[in-house]
């Protein structure tokens, strides 16, 4: 199995040809990337696109690295339908990182006063989008009180030569690890690397509690330690074979303007005063390549966060309701639970459980284990025939959501709904629903009856 993301994509190309699509006309970053994958999105397809020439970069651009399940799931040889079970095994068997003197990240380094960002083909996406971005940049960074590291996705948004603002969500952890260091004010030295292995988005897009190691998890997906070297900057860590890296400091009591940028949510968020990073550094790989995440609602933005996001909220409301059946993020901030109910309550319990486990959630749907939790039509069915109103569904007011979401108050406060759509009082004494014989539906062929060709 491939350890990082050359590897991985010269295997994927030669085993999926047709889910690999090089492009070799030049194109711009300036909306040009984003109107590509938008126009092949609305066609149902979803190939990993590798640009060859990018305008006014030497740099070729890979971006739909994530945007299916089998994708993610073949970086890590593993059956899709076993990707679950693969993330959870990771996360209680975590294994601890490598420190390595040197990597191929190393091959270049471009010093400070070389240091120039209009050298990586930084994106422009949406006609809302205030300047180029870095979307694919993970952020590694140090928490001066316990010296562990935490890994986390943050939009760069490009200011000058070696100036970038940063978004970083209130209550996240980086965000903590940022005010520890302006409380003493210091600056807090990250590394920014691009173009790593999808096991990486993986584990800096788990979502657990303060100090959790994501470099733990992202050895456990590997099946050995993820080997990182240390920078030239106090505490900083990076993966020895990333594409790219920037070295920085996020710069102490000071703000400057960041956005709007569209986000996953489908909206620009609004301009705000925002830290901002200053760096220092930039290795990379000889013949480099630079990895994209287009923003906004695309499909790889939306499937590689709640691939994990399903794995720690599955785990979560297991403990608080052992028949639970299966969970699913349909769109940001929502979650449907199915639970085979035992008794009155349990839903209840359910979206509790899912409320503390994500801070981003607002609104939770939990239904029986004859829905079809993937099937939005089945879920708003169960919503229409086994929800009263003032009996069923919950409201809490005032609560710490995402500042993501254009809806929500000063600082991402929100009010959150859970809904219980289960039958009542139990799915065994509702009534039945209508069903065609299970033996009947198994033995009977279609096309005996029927030229589909002709339909």
């Amino acid at each position: 199995m491939p350890k990082d993301l050359r590897g991985f994509l010269a295997e994927y190309e030669r085993a999926n040809p047709r889910e690999f699509c090089r492009i070799k006309q030049e194109v711009d970053p300036r909306y040009e990337v984003a109107a590509i994958l938008t126009k092949l999105e609305e066609s149902r397809k979803l190939p990993i696109l590798f640009y060859e020439k990018v305008k006014g970069s030497d740099l070729p651009v890979v971006t739909n690295v994530h945007s299916t399940k089998k994708k993610i799931a073949a970086s890590l040889g593993i059956d899709p339908q076993k990707f679950r079970d693969k993330y959870l095994e990771a996360v209680e068997n975590q294994i601890p990182p490598k420190i390595v003197s040197d990597g191929p990240v190393m091959e270049q380094t471009v010093g400070e006063h070389d240091v120039d960002l209009k050298t990586l083909p930084m994106m422009t996406y949406h006609e809302g989008d205030a300047a180029p971005y870095i979307t694919a940049g993970m952020v590694l960074a140090e928490d001066p009180e316990t010296g562990k590291h935490n890994a986390s996705f943050n939009r760069l948004m490009y200011k000058s030569r070696n100036r970038a603002g940063i978004f970083m969500t209130v209550g996240k952890h980086l965000h903590e690890i940022y005010s520890r260091m302006e409380e003493q004010g210091k600056p807090l030295p990250i590394s920014v690397s691009l173009g790593n292995h999808p096991a990486w988005a993986l584990g800096a897009l788990y979502i657990g509690a303060y100090g959790d190691s994501e470099l733990g998890i992202i050895g456990g997906l590997l099946a050995e330690p993820a080997e990182v070297v240390r920078g030239k900057l106090s505490g900083t860590l990076f993966p020895a074979a990333a594409e790219i890296v920037l070295e920085g400091v996020i710069e102490p009591h000071l703000r400057e303007e960041e956005g709007p940028f569209c986000e996953f949510s489908g909206y620009a968020t609004g301009k705000g005063l925002r830290p901002v990073v200053t760096i220092k550094s930039i290795h990379l790989r000889k013949n480099a390549v630079y990895q994209d995440i287009c923003g906004g609602q695309h499909r790889e933005h939306l499937v590689m966060a709640t691939i994990p996001m399903e794995a720690n909220l599955y785990r979560s409301i297991k403990g608080a309701v052992p028949t639970l059946v299966d969970v699913h993020v349909p769109a940001p901030f929502s979650l449907i639970i199915s639970i085979k109910k035992r008794f009155q309550g349990q839903a209840q319990s359910a979206m509790i459980a899912a409320f503390s486990a994500e801070m981003y959630l607002k609104q939770v749907i939990v239904v029986d284990e004859d829905v079809d939790i993937t099937n939005l039509q089945e879920v708003i069915w169960a919503v229409g025939t086994r929800v009263q109103a003032d009996r069923d569904i919950v409201i809490i007011p005032g609560v710490r959501g995402s500042s993501l979401d254009p809806s929500a108050g000063a600082e991402g406060v929100v009010t959150k709904m859970g809904m219980d759509a289960t039958a009542k009082p139990s799915l065994s004494s509702f009534p039945k629903r209508n069903k065609v014989p299970k033996e009947v539906m198994e033995r009977l062929r279609l096309e005996a009856y029927v030229n589909l060709d002709k339909l």
